[in-house]
């Protein structure tokens, strides 16, 4: 009786032993800004509210994001059909759940500021591709436009 009740416990070690072996077990991923560092491009689509009323907005660019969370990158922007290529600088932060914000600073072709924007952002696929909402623009005189602006994000090359 002693020897089957060891047999079973043995047989019965083995085959946990085989499957924890074999089935990978489930890890909790967590987000940094780390995890978002690499090339993107992306497209801002939307609408800001100006006191003539509603404009439409979009923009296509580019963007390099370090592991410290710095963001350098430029653009072009079509502002009521009206076209400017831009340069942007900030700072992101990313939580540990994959969502974030950020500020970024914007300047015209001659380096001068032309706003400051507030971003919420997820990282989402993987961290491949990431969502953005924009949350404020201030003007350099310190008027705010209300953006109605979603941020649609890739990165340039996956393996980044």
């Amino acid at each position: 009786m002693t020897r089957n009740i060891m047999r079973i416990v043995l047989l019965f070690t083995l085959v946990a032993t085989l499957i924890l072996s074999v089935v990978p077990i489930a890890q909790a991923r967590t987000c940094s800004n780390a995890t978002g560092a690499g090339k993107w491009g992306f497209t801002v689509t939307g609408t800001i509210i100006t006191p003539n009323g509603p404009v439409s907005v979009v923009q296509v660019g580019r963007f390099t994001l370090d592991r410290a969370g710095n963001v350098v990158g430029s653009q072009a922007r079509s502002l009521g059909g009206g076209i400017a290529r831009e340069t942007f600088k900030g700072t992101t932060t990313t939580n540990p759940d994959c969502t974030g914000s950020g500020t970024i600073q914007v300047f015209d072709e001659s380096g001068s500021l032309v706003r400051t924007s507030g971003l919420d952002f997820v990282l989402v696929d993987n961290a491949r591709e990431a969502r953005y909402i924009v949350t404020s623009i201030v003007l350099p005189n310190g008027a705010s436009i209300p953006p109605i602006l979603a941020v649609d994000a890739k990165r340039l090359f996956p393996e980044d």
